[in-house]
């Protein structure tokens, strides 16, 4: 009986994976620095950093993204109107040349998976007309950051959409307490 208890602690202890750490309470707040990070400390212009953001969380479909882009252009004191012309910058004259050239290099990075051989010689030759090397580098970051925090904000919860009474149809983002660490 002995040995058939022993076989038997063996052979779970062998069969089931160990368990897998949460990460813990440190997890969201090294999330919320990652997203704060930019790269080679090149500072872009806060518009046009707030423009890609924006079109990079609406191309992917983050709610929660989509708002705390709005909650920072009202903070930066930016005409809220300009923001419903952003998927239509190509032909908005809302938009310097500068700013379209960084909106369309933020839509080629967004679906450059729909596109077979990268993004377009002729977004990065414009893009270059306007931005250093390290702008070009940070405008990556920001647009990868946007498409990096859609999944990971949703399977923490942060992006569950609810009905707005009275409102058929009409859904927006659920409060988060990630909100709390930007």
């Amino acid at each position: 009986m002995i040995l058939v208890r022993l076989l038997t602690r063996t052979w779970k202890t062998l069969s089931d994976p160990p368990p897998v750490p949460l990460p813990g309470p440190r997890a969201l707040p090294s999330y919320a620095r990652m997203g704060r990070y930019i790269a080679g400390g090149a500072t872009l212009d806060r518009r046009v950093e707030l423009l890609v953001r924006q079109l990079a969380a609406e191309l992917s479909g983050c709610r929660w993204c989509i708002e705390h882009g709005l909650h920072q252009w009202r903070q930066a004191f930016l005409p809220v109107a300009e923001l419903g012309a952003l998927r239509r910058y190509a032909a908005s004259p809302l938009f310097s040349t500068r700013e379209r050239a960084a909106l369309a290099f933020t839509e080629a990075v967004s679906r450059y998976t729909d596109r077979a051989g990268g993004i377009p010689d002729a977004v990065l030759a414009e893009l270059r007309g306007y931005f250093s090397e390290q702008e070009v580098a940070a405008l990556t970051l920001a647009v990868a950051g946007e498409h990096f925090f859609n999944p990971a904000t949703g399977a923490l919860g942060a992006d569950a959409r609810l009905a707005i009474p009275g409102e058929p149809g009409v859904r927006r983002a659920a409060g988060s307490a990630m909100r709390n660490l930007w």
